[in-house]
Order: structure tokens, then C-alpha cells, then sequence
């Protein structure tokens, strides 16, 4: 089984949970969609950081991409000036394929996501650039590339599917954190 398939099947149950959990965020409002962007900030910041240090060895350059510069912007155009405390997964040893395909995978997810904003609000309302505007099939093939390229993954596979866990584990946490720390819809606006 390659890589990319063990990593879906080991993970299965940790993205649905995941899934689940955001399902109630409605996002054709406007308190939904900022508390989504801002669970997806707390979420996605971390990964991209942990990502952003890796300067050695196979996987240096790994992630190429700025997703949490699209969230920033998009809280940023929506007014929402306080950004939640990052996660508090400890992501310094987590391998970076398995990060990079819950990141990657969620680029997916994105596409769905655009899909039922379009069709709740139709098209003259906001439309955030966390889903608009990162290259999704550029994003989507280079996680698949870099899966395909790590072969057996040199007895890392175990390590790999944990990263990927932890990642799911990331995004449960972070829109707890939100909601945990909003008192009313306005105060994320604030």
C-alpha cells in the first residue's frame, strides 16, 4: 500500500472526528466564517511554522506555501483584530510529510468548503482567500509528489501517520480554543 493510502486509512477516524466538529460552523455567516478562519489561523499557523524550520535533510523546502498569510488577511479584511493563541500540540518532532498531508488534504477540503459558501450566500459576499485564492491543485500535487517520492518512507511510516494525527488533533483543538474563548459572536469581531 503506498503512502499516501496507509496515511488516509490510518487516519480516517481522526479526520471524520475532525469533520464532525466543524460541521456545525456555519459558514454563510458572518460569526461562522470568522470563527472557521480563526480556528483554521490557530491551526494552521503552528504546522506552517514547524514546516518553515526544517532546513536540512530531505524534507528542507517541504512546504513551499502560505496558507496562514491567506488567513491572516482574511481575518485581517473581516476586522478581526485579535488572532487566538496558536494550538498547544507540541508539533517540534512531528515528521513533516504527515503534516504536509493534513495541510495538503485540506486544500480539498477547501474546494467543498467554496462550494457550499457559494451556494448558501451566492456571490456577492465575502469570499475569503483561505478558500479562493491558494492554488489548490498546486498544493494537492506537490503533497502527493512528496509522498510518492518518500518510497517506504525509510521505516519512518509510523512516525509519519502520527505527525498526520497530531495535525487532525491540531484543528480539533484550535476551533475548541475559539470557542472557548469567544463570549459572544461580536466579541471575534473585536
Amino acid at each position: 500500500m503506498d503512502l499516501r493510502e496507509e496515511l488516509r486509512n490510518a487516519t480516517r477516524p481522526r479526520h471524520a472526528e475532525v469533520e464532525r466538529l466543524f460541521e456545525p460552523v456555519d459558514i454563510g455567516t458572518g460569526a461562522g466564517l470568522r470563527r472557521f478562519l480563526l480556528a483554521h489561523y490557530a491551526a494552521v499557523t503552528p504546522i506552517e511554522q514547524r514546516l518553515g524550520r526544517i532546513v536540512d535533510g530531505p524534507q528542507a523546502g517541504c512546504w513551499p506555501f502560505r496558507l496562514s498569510a491567506l488567513l491572516d488577511d482574511d481575518l485581517t479584511s473581516l476586522g478581526v483584530r485579535q488572532r487566538p493563541t496558536i494550538m498547544r500540540a507540541d508539533l517540534s518532532d512531528a515528521h513533516p510529510l504527515g503534516l504536509c498531508y493534513v495541510l495538503g488534504g485540506s486544500r480539498l477540503g477547501a474546494r467543498l468548503l467554496l462550494r457550499r459558501l457559494s451556494e448558501t450566500v451566492g456571490s456577492s459576499t465575502f469570499r475569503p482567500r483561505y478558500l479562493t485564492s491558494a492554488p489548490d491543485d498546486a498544493i494537492w500535487a506537490h503533497t502527493r509528489s512528496l509522498l510518492a517520492a518518500a518510497g517506504d518512507a525509510g521505516g519512518y511510516r509510523q512516525a509519519i501517520g502520527n505527525a498526520a494525527e497530531l495535525a487532525f488533533s491540531a484543528f480539533a483543538e484550535a476551533l475548541a480554543l475559539v470557542e472557548d474563548s469567544r463570549e459572544t459572536d461580536d466579541a471575534l469581531a473585536v
